[in-house]
């Protein structure tokens, strides 16, 4: 007798089957009233007794069951098949008591240890016959029904395995079809990851080269002005910036970024901002760490080009059920360049969009002094 055991009688036990056998056990007790009539002395009072005890033992197991106590059903069923198989010499229907203890027992244990119930229910029949003198043919009768009764709680419990079997051959199905979307996925993104190494990668390196080269030249030639050696010092800053994006995007498409507080200080320090975390740092999600990444890059490149000069913080907080990220700049130290005017306003609407696909959402507007850029995402 086990819990697992039990547990596969109680999967598949509805509540109108317990409406069932309560039913049921009103119709038999009545129908042993009738044979035994039950009364206040000698042979009915012990027949009062005993459908007492088997009637409640029989309510007691249906209520019982669906808990799994394993012990106490134990009991309820041994004294119903007991209590009922004494009970057979005042009512011959009282057979039912110790089929439907077989019954349970099998549908809830191992064969042997139900068959100890059930044998222990024909034996207090027989013992109980015996000592009445009543006809042993009662003995046949009581013995069919506890096979039956046993023969029934088998069948049931083998359906309830084989769909609790096919409820698993489910599950593991469904499963593999997870996992294999998966492996396809990590195989698509992996295949994007080298498309990108190779092409865009591959391009801003020969680039790089090519403004290196380019610099020489210009560093070997002395009439060459101030602005044009500015302004090849700014797009060799770009070209680099864009390689290390490019990189990034390889890192994050095969699942290899490195920690988002060691991204986002590099990018601070970069732009002067300060940087500071909240909380207990832990793994992200290399998708919510690309979204977090690319909404700060996107606020500071704004408080570049919007508040030139302004003191911004950035913040990443940890939370039991989410991650945060806030953005926040003073008021400007100087007007805006022509460089605040490029833009549409369609990069903060596209991380909106990111993070949003994350489960997360993002809050722009006003501060006391300046602006602030605000993003929550959930996280295991």
């Amino acid at each position: 007798m086990n819990a697992r055991s039990e547990g596969h009688g109680q999967a598949a036990w509805p509540p109108l089957a317990n409406g069932f056998y309560v039913v049921s056990l009103g119709l038999l007790g009545w129908g042993i009233a009738s044979q035994a009539h039950p009364g206040l002395g000698g042979p009915h009072l012990a027949a009062a007794v005993l459908l007492a005890v088997a009637g409640a033992s029989w309510l007691a197991w249906v209520v019982l069951r669906p808990t799994g106590a394993v012990r106490a059903a134990a009991v309820v069923l041994g004294t119903m098949a007991l209590t009922g198989g004494a009970l057979v010499p005042f009512a011959p229907l009282a057979v039912i008591f110790p089929a439907v203890a077989a019954l349970g027992a099998t549908m809830a244990w191992r064969l042997r240890a139900a068959a100890v119930v059930a044998v222990g229910g024909w034996l207090a029949m027989l013992v109980s016959v015996a000592a009445d003198g009543h006809p042993y043919g009662v003995l046949l009768a009581g013995l069919a029904a506890t096979l039956a009764g046993m023969i029934m709680g088998i069948t049931r419990r083998q359906s309830i395995e084989a769909a609790e079997q096919a409820a698993m051959v489910g599950v593991e199905k469904e499963r593999v079809e997870v996992e294999r979307g998966r492996a396809e996925l990590l195989a698509e993104r992996n295949h994007l990851a080298r498309e990108l190494h190779d092409v865009l990668a591959h391009t801003l390196s020969a680039l790089s080269l090519q403004l290196e080269a380019f610099a020489t030249v210009v560093d070997a030639e002395p009439g060459t002005s101030s602005a044009v050696r500015e302004q090849l010092e700014r797009t060799r800053t770009l070209v680099h910036e864009g390689l290390d994006e490019a990189r990034g995007a390889v890192r994050a498409l095969r699942d290899d970024t490195r920690p988002l507080g060691d991204e986002l200080t590099r990018l601070c320090d970069e732009h002067e901002a300060t940087f500071s975390t909240s909380g207990t740092p832990r793994p992200l999600d290399p998708q919510v760490s690309l979204g977090l990444y690319r909404m700060t890059q996107e606020a500071l490149t704004n408080v570049t080009k919007h508040a030139p000069g302004a003191p911004t913080s950035v913040c990443l907080g940890f939370a039991p059920g989410n991650v945060t990220l806030t953005v926040e700049n003073g008021a400007p130290a100087r007007p805006p360049a022509a460089l605040g005017r490029s833009g549409g306003g369609y990069g903060l609407r596209g991380i909106t969009e990111r993070l949003a696909l994350l489960g997360g959402r993002v809050m722009a507007g006003p501060s006391s002094d300046g602006w602030r850029v605000a993003a929550e995402v959930p996280v295991a």
